[in-house]
């Protein structure tokens, strides 16, 4: 008998084994049943969750109320249940669960047992759940995600949003009893070096490993097997091992040497596959397969010269990256994340920033293969607390970074600050600042070393703020390998030049420090135009001032490594007012992927392939005044890595223009109505063309021209700016003094708002009860009258208003380095308007009817008569009357 049970159960291991393999798993995203707030008992069997919503994993609570009004969003437990069926999958195996990311502190709980917790956002993280499951039922699964602020979980405060949510996705993982360790920091369990790598050999180390959870000790044999690029066999290894049980066990490969091999590098990413295997010795049966990237590359970073990659001088140009989309938060499938590093190639970059926190897998596994070279980093950001804790747990993210990434031929350098004296919390120049400043130096230097320690291999970074004595008293400037300066002169300061001068500056004083550019950015609302840019205005055209400046300065500088611009995408920032409330602009991508001029400027200065694009593409309705010709001529920007470039407009050629840095400026005569540009190239013979098309609303040289009769008109006032309605097809242009036979203001000024760098073009308040923000942060402040010319006939009037004066001392925003407004005197304001001599406001009070800091539109149906025009009156009655925008169209 115990021999037939032997055979049986030996059969049945067997067919149980060819049916399910030596490793398998799979997600459990959907379905999941979920509610916000805390749930007493919600990981218990019987709690009652159907009134509860069902959603799929990614998932974020935050995708609506972090742009939504009013300011602020949730920030607190949400809680995930889904009964789960595991089949005979599980039988005689381990059973793991696995997370890709969760923000921040998360809780799982299997058939209403605690199983574990995992402190952080952005790290994956496993659990062994073998004990908890029960195989060939379904089974409780409950995970409890709290995204609150807590003192000693990196990060504390940061210039993007902390969505909550099980935002990557989650696995089920099955193994054999004897496999490679899954729960080394949800690693691989496969760690591969190579100590010395040439144009003719390649040292490879492998340390793996093994896990054996079964009650016996277990003879195994763990081989390695390596594939070329081209899919070759090229190299096996393998080693005998016993390990008993219940035991995790080290197995360290040395000295595996591939003779003459193709290297990993930015323009070839050769790629080999190591398929690390474990083997029943006796049977020959595969417990176990894990399969890990391998790039042989050698890398060092020249103070005086700057980055090479076997050898090879590459200036590193690339951009950060936050993991957000328009109306998805951070819950991203996989494809959109493939989708930006496949951008990021498309603009010819060769560099990624993760930042500021480690992301999803695949974002590393695109970066590996289309050779983008990338650094980490946790989310150590702005300040910290003085706690053991709040280190450990920085050291602990770091641990985790650094192996679930280990073996990634893209990654070279680890980081572990950012702008960590951006926000110190207490006042300068005090004893307990000082105290605190030795505190930050304590903390940099242990999660330095234990960077060092787990990996000594890759390079170690700090990114600084422009306060550069600040990191020096925190002693920091000289303690990673590299450094990197996040840097805006020109934006938040005055002085484009003044970047120029910060890097030669700290390369003179510091000659054998090799350092990056990590952040340079101008915010550009992608509705925002100017042919009078200036600074903090955030249209394209300053942004495109600022990076080519920029662009130039870098790339003038061989001790300069490299850059990052900030950032690829336009990102969710909550605390953020500006041009478009809760979101940072500085992306050269919008928040849905179209790409701005910024975007282009690079494509057309890194690519090499022969290239012509025209801007402003996303600016399809346009307007301007006319002149004597019926014609209103606009700049209009067009990239290429030609020497000239033919264009034409309407089908007619308006000549052949030189390329300068990568840029064409050309006078465009826009008509009225759809206007179509051309630009081309030749290139070895062959015609490479760029279209662009927009409708062009023109205002008439006079109102009153039956040519060219009147029909709308739309106008900023105490603004230089255009602002595209994109939604309801409309231009609003900038306003101008009025002129007999035209339209404009008479009186007034234009507010400009006070900063401590001088004064800014527009508001950033976020105005409530619009998504139009531009057209109310902007007024003419005491204007008398706007006049328009236009001929008889009954009009709508619509005239846009909003306080913006509250008297009220504003909060500052770090992040905006000084740049945020200084508080005026205000004791109200109220102002009558007339129009055509008609009393329409009276007593106008906005901040009494609807409060400070909110959108209101009034619409007036008005009669033009005796060739008057339209006369819109302004009255003060207390302090300076204001219109912010003024919206005119012929009814009939």
């Amino acid at each position: 008998m115990k021999i037939k049970f032997f055979l049986f159960t030996f059969l049945f291991a067997s067919i149980f084994a060819s049916t399910f393999g030596a490793r398998s798993s799979y997600t459990i995203n959907e379905a999941w049943r979920f509610s916000k707030g805390e749930k007493q008992g919600a990981h218990s069997l019987i709690f009652d969750d159907q009134k509860w919503e069902v959603v799929n994993i990614p998932h974020t609570w935050n995708a609506v109320d972090a742009v939504s009004e009013p300011l602020g969003y949730y920030r607190g437990e949400g809680w995930y249940r889904r009964n789960i069926y595991i089949g005979e999958e599980a039988v005689d195996r381990q059973v793991y669960i696995y997370f890709e990311g969760a923000n921040q502190i998360t809780e799982l709980f299997v058939n209403e047992q605690k199983v574990g917790k995992h402190i952080g956002g952005y790290t994956r993280f496993s659990f062994d759940i073998t004990d908890y499951i029960k195989p060939d039922e379904f089974n409780l699964f409950a995970i409890k995600v709290d995204n609150s602020y807590h003192p000693d979980i990196p990060p504390l405060a940061a210039d993007f949003t902390f969505f909550g949510g099980v935002y990557r996705d989650v696995y089920l993982k099955f193994t054999e009893k004897v496999h490679i360790s899954l729960t080394d920091y949800a690693s691989s369990g496969v760690y591969i070096t190579t100590p010395q790598v040439s144009h003719e050999k390649a040292s490879v180390s492998i340390r793996t490993l093994v896990e054996n959870t079964s009650e016996n000790p277990a003879d195994v044999r763990i081989e390695h097997t390596f594939i070329s690029p081209e899919g070759i066999e090229v190299k096996k290894q393998g080693v005998l091992a016993n390990i008993r049980p219940g035991n995790r066990y080290e197995n360290i490969q040395e000295e595996i040497i591939i003779n003459n091999p193709l290297l990993w590098g930015v323009e070839n990413p050769h790629l080999y596959t190591v398929y690390s295997r474990i083997y029943d010795p006796v049977s020959g049966r595969l417990l176990d397969e894990v399969h890990n990237p391998l790039g042989l590359r050698w890398f060092r970073f020249d103070a005086k010269e700057g980055f090479f990659l076997n050898d090879e001088h590459i200036k590193l140009i690339g951009t950060n990256r936050h993991q957000c989309y328009d109306g998805m938060g951070n819950a991203l499938p996989d494809q959109m994340h493939v989708r930006d590093v496949m951008l990021l190639k498309e603009m010819g970059g060769n560099f990624l920033r993760v930042s500021h926190y480690p992301q999803d897998p695949v974002i590393m596994e695109m970066c590996d293969k289309l050779g983008i070279i990338t650094s980490v980093e946790i989310p150590a950001i702005n300040y910290i607390t003085e706690s053991e804790a709040f280190t450990q747990n920085s050291i602990e993210m770091a641990r985790a970074m650094i192996r679930q990434d280990f073996n990634r031929p893209s990654v070279l350098i680890w980081i572990h600050q950012n702008e960590i004296m951006l926000r110190p919390p207490f006042e300068r120049n005090t004893d307990r600042f000082d105290e605190y400043t030795a505190n930050v130096a304590r903390y940099g230097k242990a999660v330095e070393e234990a960077i060092r320690e787990e990996d000594p291999y890759r390079y170690t970074m700090l990114v600084f703020h422009g306060a550069q004595s600040l990191y020096e008293a925190a002693e920091l400037v000289e303690l990673p390998m590299l450094v990197g300066w996040n840097l805006y002169q020109g934006w938040y300061s005055p002085h484009l030049e003044r970047f120029d001068q910060f890097m030669d500056n700290f390369h003179e004083k510091y000659p054998d420090i090799p350092f990056f550019i990590s952040e340079y950015g101008a915010d550009v609302d992608p509705r925002l135009y100017s042919f009078d840019p200036e600074r903090f205005d955030f249209t394209a055209e300053y942004g495109n001032i600022y990076h080519e400046h920029y662009l130039r300065a870098i790339m003038n500088r061989p001790f300069v490594m490299g850059a990052n611009i900030w950032n690829l995408n336009d990102f969710h920032s909550e605390l953020r007012g500006d041009a478009m409330p809760h979101i940072n602009n500085k992306g050269i991508m919008t928040t849905d992927r179209k790409p701005k001029d910024t975007y282009l400027l690079y494509k057309a200065f890194l690519r090499k392939d022969p290239l012509v694009m025209i801007g402003s593409k996303g600016w399809q309705n346009r307007g301007g005044v006319a002149d004597e010709n019926g014609i209103t001529i606009q700049p209009l920007k067009i990239y290429s890595n030609a020497e000239e470039v033919e264009v034409m407009h309407n089908s007619r050629k308006l000549g052949v223009f030189p390329v300068v840095n990568n840029v064409v400026e050309v006078q465009i005569p826009f008509v009225h109505g759809p206007n179509t540009v051309e630009a081309s190239i030749n290139s070895d013979g062959k015609v490479i063309r760029d279209l662009y098309h927009s409708v062009f609303r023109q205002i008439p040289a006079d109102l009153r021209d039956p040519d060219h009769p009147f029909t709308e008109i739309n106008v900023t006032l105490g603004s230089k700016r255009y602002f595209e309605d994109k939604d309801g097809a409309l231009v609003f242009i900038p306003e101008q003094p009025y002129s007999e036979g035209s339209w404009g203001y008479i009186g007034g000024e234009r507010n400009l708002p006070r900063s401590r760098f001088g004064a800014l073009p527009a508001s950033e308040i976020n105005i409530l009860g619009t998504d139009h923000d531009p057209i109310f942060q902007t007024k003419r402040i005491g204007i008398e009258e706007f006049r328009l010319d236009v001929p008889n006939g009954r009009y709508a009037v619509y005239l846009y208003f909003a306080e913006l004066e509250t008297g009220v001392e504003r909060m500052a925003l770090v992040y905006n380095l000084g740049q945020d407004l200084i508080r005026e005197d205000f004791d109200g304001r109220k102002f009558h308007v007339n129009i055509n001599g008609s009393r329409v406001l009276n007593d106008f009070d906005m901040t009494e009817q609807v409060g400070s800091e909110r959108a209101i539109i009034k619409k007036f149906n008005v009669n033009a008569h005796n060739d008057d025009g339209l006369r819109i009156q302004f009255e003060s009655i207390l302090d300076r009357p204001v219109l912010n925008a003024i919206r005119v169209y012929r009814m009939y």
